[in-house]
């Protein structure tokens, strides 16, 4: 059971310089915290945890849940071959620096997060996923595991990422888009992957269907069901998404500004 207080000593957890705990924190022995991390209420940190510097966890939150795997000891995509290069061997949740975990999220063991992350509230991140830097990830986001999202992108609010997804850098997916991996479903079967390219941008509501790709600097527009593959520049829309332009190198460029200077 878990206690008010119960931070081990500095002999069993690494806790850096200033860092400030609220009530009912928990940090478990293996857990190494950086420089000036806030721990808040009734937070908990668990064994493999790697907080860096000035970040921030937020209450109810938990950072190194065990992996599927390692609870069920049994998990279909760790043995599958089509998803062997997104696993990430090493049992520890990684956290880059000044990051904002915000109240009530969880965090899986087998996870890398790049430096300045920001979350909303309650989102999950299951094992083997990797962020890159100056990610977001919007309240009641969910990354399901085995997926990849790259530097400076988006996830906006109540997304759901299947596995087998990856991601590239400065993709804005708006709120509500759900991406997913079976096109029967047929338990056992599934991890079809779906690829985004740099510079993608993907309207609210919109659903990425198994073995989508998405070109690079393509625009999707709102409420789309996307069930084939997108070029890159293409302006597409509709059940099922269809190409009906193509974007222009100013219209490319105004994004490109807008998202790189985006803080």
């Amino acid at each position: 059971m878990l206690r008010p207080y119960s931070v081990l000593s500095n002999r069993d957890s690494d806790l850096g310089k200033s860092v400030h705990k609220q009530f009912g924190f928990f940090v478990e022995k293996g857990a190494k915290i950086g420089k000036n991390v806030m721990i808040s209420l009734n937070a908990s940190i668990l064994s493999g945890s790697i907080i860096g510097d000035n970040s921030l966890i937020g209450s109810h939150c938990i950072i190194g849940h065990p992996s599927k795997l390692h609870v069920q000891k049994t998990d279909f995509s760790a043995t599958s071959p089509k998803v062997a290069d997104f696993v990430i061997k090493r049992p520890t949740t990684r956290i880059g620096e000044g990051s904002v975990i915000r109240s009530g999220s969880v965090i899986y063991t087998h996870v890398r997060i790049g430096k300045k992350l920001r979350t909303g509230h309650s989102i999950l991140i299951r094992e083997n996923v990797a962020v890159g830097d100056n990610c977001v990830i919007g309240t009641h986001a969910i990354l399901d595991g085995y997926s990849r999202l790259g530097n400076n992108s988006m996830i906006q609010s109540q997304c759901y990422i299947t596995q087998s997804v990856s991601i590239g850098n400065y993709v804005f997916i708006a709120p509500g888009c759900i991406f997913l991996d079976n096109k029967r479903i047929i338990l056992g079967e599934g991890l079809e992957r779906i690829s985004i390219d740099d510079y993608v941008r993907i309207g609210g509501g919109t659903k990425i269907l198994a073995g989508a790709t998405i070109g690079k600097h393509a625009l999707i527009g709102a409420g789309s069901v996307v069930t084939k593959s997108i070029p890159p520049k293409a302006v597409a829309y509709g059940i099922p998404a269809k190409v009906k332009g193509f974007q222009s190198d100013k219209d490319i460029e105004r994004y490109v500004d807008s998202v790189k200077g985006w803080q």
